[in-house]
């Protein structure tokens, strides 16, 4: 009989450290993605938040290089013909995109690398990278995310009403995603959120596969 006191050997083949990892959080504008991708960042080190490239003008209060990386049109294009972009697409006449350093250097590291997209980017994505965990975030309903919209009080006169029909356009798309997190209370929903990374990067096939996986080829999408 085996001694169960006795130290086991740890397996060469067994990994000491979980997997990297590409989690998307998506939803419609006001649905919560932003805030719970800040509030991941600080539960774990191992996380890391991908920066998006973007076209369009800053917000105010964005910085350059932290909540987006500000290129023109010409600087995308490049990039784009050049293949150095993992995911790309076109919203609202600006386009967006990541950039494929962010995910080798992220693979290096074994982290878990976080993106706040919309659902033209998250699915692109997806194409590209069949293991990146794509997560949903539902408002409770329709009236609270109309009121989380009305609350930012930052937006030009109908911007509101373009966010919403786009919102109808985007909430249907849940059932394309493989998780779906009703986003009522933020605490339970980052809750949520950490529990699908963990139990993704727990998973054996994770572990026992390389995560180089050959890129499918992608297509520009457009909303």
């Amino acid at each position: 009989m085996a001694d169960l006191n006795k130290k086991a050997k740890h397996p060469a083949s067994h990994p000491r450290k979980m997997p990297g990892l590409l989690v998307v959080l998506s939803a419609p504008s006001g649905g919560g993605k932003t805030t719970i991708c800040r509030r991941l960042l600080r539960k774990d080190p191992d996380y890391a938040y991908s920066v998006s490239l973007t076209t369009r003008e800053p917000r105010r209060g964005e910085k350059d290089g932290k909540h987006y990386k500000f290129v023109t049109r010409r600087q995308m294009q490049q990039m784009i013909k050049s293949d150095r972009l993992a995911e790309y697409a076109t919203v609202h006449g600006e386009m967006y995109g990541t950039p494929k350093k962010n995910i080798r250097e992220a693979a290096r590291r074994k982290q878990v690398l976080l993106f706040d997209l919309d659902v033209v980017g998250g699915l692109a994505l997806k194409r590209q990278y069949p293991d990146a965990v794509l997560i949903f975030l539902v408002p409770p309903s329709w009236e609270v995310l109309k009121a989380r919209l009305a609350g930012r009080k930052s937006d030009p006169p109908g911007e509101m009403r373009r966010r919403l029909i786009r919102a109808r356009r985007e909430i249907p798309y849940w059932r394309s995603y493989d998780y779906t997190v009703t986003n009522d209370r933020l605490v339970d929903s980052v809750a949520d959120c950490q529990a699908i990374i963990r139990a993704e990067r727990l998973r054996s096939i994770r572990s026992s596969r390389s995560r180089r996986q050959k890129a499918l080829p992608i297509a520009q999408l457009e909303v």
